[in-house]
């Protein structure tokens, strides 16, 4: 290979070593998701503490319970990662319950030899030359004399995750004499006073409990009880609401809805077993609690109703006390500080040995408090329930580039991208950092987000060997701008004392996402790339020197699993005949749940650049408000049909139509009819990923069977109403001003005298994908005499002599085929047995394969391998039914298939081992015409022109009816051919075998930016940008473009990968709310520069735009190229927004989702 390529396959993935600070649930789901889904890992967890658990190991306060129910779960996978009910009795569990549930996780995981625990990390720094992070951990250690003394030693990592969350350090509180005091002073975050002291040894005791937190609204009741006297002292005013989804909870299990908490029966875990019934009561409550985010907005009617529901309860509950609803109930609305159920606090400060104090807090005296009016209460105990350290900042330093502490940088508050990152500081990502909170709905869910995206940023880190990964200064001031704008129309900056603002009553609000938890959600799913900065490790400017040498590490070394890519197949939902019956449930890889929108408001299209001077200000559209999409496709062979179902499967509120020249579908499998038309890879490697078909009935399937499957894929997607047949596009034009490309489509009309004409019309999209492929043009061969010959004249790509002709008619026919390709090796053994003579006329040499895979076929259904094809037999297909015998089937043949790329590689065993068996089964095979081998057998490399099996060529070529004619052609005659050493040969049929432009020049004009006709730009060959899209040519995608093919394996899989890739950027116009993609120039010569493979030995070749020596059009391996195309690198495009706005982040709106807005849809 080149220097400019790296001498390793593109999945060679390079060690990775990733430190987790926190063992809570950011901690464990990190270590869960980084060591399932990084290959190659190092990975190591440091916890302070002396158990895992994170808050939940450090509160151990009375009654401390979970404010919402208990639902901690991995969305990707359903039941494998379910909560356990066995474990969990109450509605809110206890703290105990769930420190348990996350010790059963560390233990299912086998997460424990990861984990150090007592190892504080007390110093972290960026290392510029190594690009890695260099940590500091404290730990005990046991000294001779049994003493414990603390050291401190470095660990290094290439990816450093924070867990520790924003409630991670408690303080006392700043009360004066709180040193002066000599009873019992607790801290609720440090809970240090045994169950039996407190729930026995306090019962002639009086405690007091300072504030009006979760913490406090816990600790009231559950002391109440157990103590002689309880002093609640309360500075602020909290909204104590009715149970997070304790109707829903109770409708769901036909329980009484006034039950402030209550343990699940044995019959309702029984119930929970069952994991259809599961799914869904899980799915209802969290629902549920996705529900109520209309209630963060100011004046909203859920906010007023809110307000005045709360304050009916909380009067209801407090008619024992009623003037304590007068100190307790707030005027800000509900929300604007953390919202806390608290079942039976309330009823606990009714009781008659509970004061409820509202006198601030003058001292802490030797033996008890005093308040500002001078009361003085002497108290046993004193618990803080108040006081921790909420201003983001780290307790130990964190040192990125340019020697900046991001204490300081966070001062006088912390600023963030997406609340996961901050500009300085390289390949450093977190979880529950600033504004990432949620104000209602899952938390969890949140931080499951983070981690899948820190962890998305580490396998970029690896895959593309970057040295960092660095957010810009400008997406974190972009996103600052959003979280300014948000909050002001929330209830969050009304005046109210919270830790949402640093625990002060005005101010910057950092701990709340500037939405909902679903709009966190959405916003967190897809990572916007180009919002960061990279470093390579290696010393090469090319930005793809990371594809390495064009293959993978399983083909290069035949080793592992090489059809990786058929074991997480997206079957269209419902669709997936090869399912479990056991779990329905999976039949079917569900599209994401969109907004079905009815109404939608129009964007405003830029014509130019983003005016500066228009102010920001936050969208008044919901995140997933998707504005309509029209995307055209060209062509219904397997690209266009494949791109059919994808975009309408995965692409919310689209307008799509296809547009084919042909009067049925198929593309090639369509226009192609010739004698013998069959697919020379394996049937069963021949089909879509995700529709299998169980009932070919042979192992290479004729064309005609081919074009019945695709014709059986369009109607079981239901994809004829988009289909238009005899459309024939003749010319597309981006137009600048509106972001769309103009197309002009030409079909027939009837006259009313029964003639067809033509007419043309226009259609625009957003999106225009070509599905036509590299050899969809035939042309006649350029050979003098052509319009003189007066027989029967035919091409391959263009048949129309029906089959009983060919068949019957031609027995006495003298047919002259001319080409040594794919097209002319099945040909000719068609017509031998048919015809009274056949005359090859080939011009160069080929290698004749053995049937791919026919090994494997055999092996695996016990055939005689000598076969040079068979059909499958009743029994065959009777066994095929089976889904995971037919699943093995298929996966062991297309590994076989995947295991040949070695063979392109000029010089490797396999090449050369390919060459000298492909020779002798040559020689072998034309042993009764030894001469045709001198002229037939290659001296260039195996796979230097399209490898082809073609089972009978070799062997009519033998027979006595068939002339072998290696002189080339003269011209053509009146009635035959001359060839250059004057012989001539009558003949009554001449089939052209031969004559494709592949140029990949389109046959009619597309015209980009700048008016750029895209047949000059690929003058004179074609370069494009990983053989997907081009610059100057913004919103256009196609498969099967230059450099797209592949010497062996899957090209269906290839071009599916293509199909998403296209999908995906549509995805990312739409969500974004952007008017253009266009790739940049230097990413499309980065890839030109890397293209150089085995096909560049002396052939003649269509890799080769039908030339012998030149450019190539092949690159790397199938699976390099699936590799290679499944996670697009964003930051190698160029983009135009919709919006005048010139905030990048605008898209993410007014921080709601769709449905939560409308309260309509599902909200999970």
């Amino acid at each position: 290979m080149s220097q400019r390529t790296g001498s390793f396959s593109i999945d060679e993935y390079r060690p990775m070593k990733v430190i987790i600070i926190g063992s809570g649930f950011s901690g464990i789901t990190a270590g869960i998701r980084f060591r399932q889904r990084v290959p190659n890992l190092d990975l190591v967890i440091y916890d302070k503490n002396e158990g895992i658990g994170g808050t939940w190991f450090t509160n151990k306060y009375p009654c401390l319970l979970h404010g919402l129910t208990i639902l901690y779960r991995f969305r990707a996978a359903s039941f494998q990662y379910q909560l356990s009910f066995e474990y969990k009795v109450m509605f809110y569990a206890p703290g105990s319950e769930i420190l348990s549930y996350m010790q059963g996780i560390v233990d299912k995981y086998k997460l424990e030899p990861y984990i150090k625990l007592e190892h504080e990390v007390v110093h972290a720094r960026w290392n510029e030359p190594s690009g890695k992070w260099h940590v500091r951990i404290r730990r005990p250690m046991m000294l001779p004399n049994g003493e414990i003394k603390y050291e401190e030693f470095e660990d290094t990592a290439d990816m450093l995750f924070s867990g520790t969350g924003a409630l991670s350090r408690w303080n006392w509180p700043d009360i004066k004499g709180l040193k002066d005091y000599q009873g019992t002073l607790v801290h609720g975050a440090h809970w240090d006073v045994d169950a039996d002291t407190w729930k026995e040894g306090w019962q002639d005791k009086t405690v007091a409990v300072i504030g009006v937190g979760s913490s406090a609204i816990q600790m009231v009741p559950s002391l109440q009880p157990r103590v002689a006297k309880l002093l609640n002292y309360v500075r602020g005013k909290a909204w104590l609401t009715p149970s997070w989804a304790g109707d829903k909870m109770a409708d769901l299990l036909n329980r009484d809805p006034e039950l402030q908490n209550f343990t699940f029966t044995e019959d309702e875990i029984k119930a929970f077993k069952d994991p259809e019934y599961y799914r869904q009561f899980r799915h209802e409550l969290e629902s549920e609690l996705n529900s109520i985010h209309l209630n963060s907005l100011r004046g909203s009617p859920m906010q007023l109703g809110a307000k005045k529901a709360f304050k009916e309860s909380m009067i209801q509950r407090l008619a024992k006390k009623p003037w304590i609803a007068d100190h307790l109930i707030p005027e800000f609305g509900v929300g604007c500080r953390r919202l806390t159920p608290g079942p039976g606090y309330l009823e606990a400060l009714c009781e008659d040995n509970v004061e409820f104090i509202t006198q601030h807090i003058k001292r802490f005296t030797k033996d008890g408090i005093e308040t500002i009016d001078g009361d003085v209460q002497n108290v046993d105990v004193i618990i803080c329930a108040t006081g921790y350290d909420t201003t983001f900042r780290s307790p130990f330093p964190i040192i990125g580039r340019n020697n900046t502490d991001l204490r300081d940088k966070w001062s006088p508050h912390p600023e963030t991208y997406l609340s996961i990152c901050v500009d300085e500081f390289p390949n450093y990502f977190f979880s529950l950092g600033p504004n990432s909170g949620v104000g209602s709905g899952s938390l969890l869910a949140v931080i499951e987000q983070e981690v899948d995206y820190a962890v998305e940023a580490t396998l970029k880190l690896q895959r593309e060997r970057l040295k960092s990964i660095e957010v810009k200064r400008e997406a974190v001031e972009d996103f600052d701008k959003c979280i300014e704008n948000y909050f002001p129309t929330t209830v969050y900056s009304e005046r109210c004392r919270s830790w949402y603002k640093m625990g002060k009553e005005e101010g910057r609000i950092v701990g709340l996402w500037p939405g909902s938890c679903l709009h966190a959600l959405r916003a967190l799913k897809h990572p916007r790339w180009e919002d960061y900065n990279y470093e390579r490790i290696d010393k090469m400017k090319n930005r793809f020197y990371w594809l390495g040498d064009g293959s993978t590490y399983n083909e290069k070394h035949m080793t592992g699993d090489r059809a990786w890519y058929l074991n997480d197949v997206d079957f269209p939902p419902g669709t997936n005949p090869m399912c479990s019956r056991s779990a329905p449930h999976t039949c079917g890889s569900p599209p994401e749940k969109h907004a079905v929108v009815a109404h939608f408001r129009w964007y405003i299209r830029t014509d130019g650049d983003v005016a500066d001077s228009v102010p920001f200000s936050l969208g008044s559209f919901s995140i997933d408000e998707y504005r309509p999409m029209k995307v055209i496709i060209i062509g219904t062979g397997f690209s266009g049909i494949t791109a059919g179902i994808r975009f309408r499967q995965r692409v919310p509120n689209l307008d799509m139509v296809i547009y084919e020249k042909n009067e049925g579908i198929g593309g090639t499998w369509f226009a192609n009819r010739y004698p013998g038309l069959a697919c020379d890879i394996p049937a069963h490697c021949y089909q879509l990923t995700f529709e299998p078909k169980t009932d070919w009935s042979a192992f290479y399937a004729p064309g005609s069977e081919i074009l019945s499957y695709l014709e059986g894929v369009v109607d079981k997607y239901k994809l004829k109403p988009y289909i238009k047949l005899q459309h024939e596009l003749v010319h597309a034009q981006w137009d600048e001003p509106t972001g769309r490309w103009h197309v002009r489509i030409k079909r027939p009309v009837s006259l009313p005298n029964g003639e067809i004409n033509s007419e043309e019309f226009e259609d625009s999209a957003d999106m225009l994908f070509s599905g036509t492929g590299g050899l969809s043009r035939w042309n006649w061969p350029d050979i003098e005499g052509i319009k003189d010959y007066q027989g029967t004249l035919l091409h391959s790509a263009h048949w129309d002599v029906d089959e009983e002709t060919w068949k019957e008619g031609w027995k006495d026919k003298t047919v002259a085929v001319i080409g040594v390709g794919s097209s002319a090796i099945q040909i000719v053994p068609a017509l031998q047995p048919r015809v009274a003579k056949v005359l090859n006329y080939v011009r160069g040499k080929t290698w004749l394969s053995p049937p791919f895979a026919a090994d494997k076929m055999a092996d695996l259904l016990k055939r005689d391998p000598g076969s040079q094809n068979f059909k499958f037999t009743e029994d065959d297909h009777k066994a095929f039914e089976d889904p995971e015998y037919y699943k093995q089937f298929r996966h062991d043949l297309e590994s076989e298939l995947n295991s040949v790329h070695l063979s392109t590689l000029r010089g490797t065993p396999m090449q050369l081992g390919a060459k000298k068996a492909f020779k002798e089964s040559m020689i072998q095979r034309l042993a009764k015409k030894p001469w045709i081998a001198d002229h037939l057998v290659p001296e260039f490399g195996v796979a230097c022109r399209r490898l082809t099996p073609g089972p009978g060529y070799l062997e009519a070529l033998c027979e006595d009816n068939v002339d072998f004619i290696t002189q080339h052609i003269k011209r053509f005659t009146r009635d035959g051919i001359e060839t250059v050493d004057g012989e001539f040969q009558k003949v009554d049929v001449i089939v052209c075998a031969t004559g494709y432009d592949t140029t990949f020049l389109s046959p009619f004009p597309i015209i980009g930016r700048n008016h750029k006709d895209l047949r000059d730009k690929w003058s004179p060959h074609p370069e494009t940008y990983l053989s997907i899209c081009v610059d100057e040519f913004p919103n256009y995608f196609f498969s099967l473009g230059p450099n797209s093919g592949v010497g062996s394996g899957s090209l269906l899989a290839v071009i599916e990968q293509e199909v998403d890739y296209a999908v995906e950027a549509t995805l990312k116009l739409q969500r974004e709310r952007l008017k253009s993609i266009e790739v940049k120039r230097e990413a499309v010569d980065d890839y030109d520069e890397y293209i150089e493979s085995v096909y560049s030995e002396k052939c003649r070749s269509w890799y080769k735009m039908g030339k012998e020596e030149g450019r190539v059009i092949l690159s790397g391996s199938c699976l390099h190229a699936l590799r290679a195309l499944k996670h697009p690198r964003w930051e190698d495009y160029n983009y135009e927004r919709i919006d005048k706005v010139k905030n990048r982040l605008y898209w993410l709106g007014d921080g709601s989702t769709y449905n939560e807005k409308h309260m309509t849809g599902d909200r999970k």
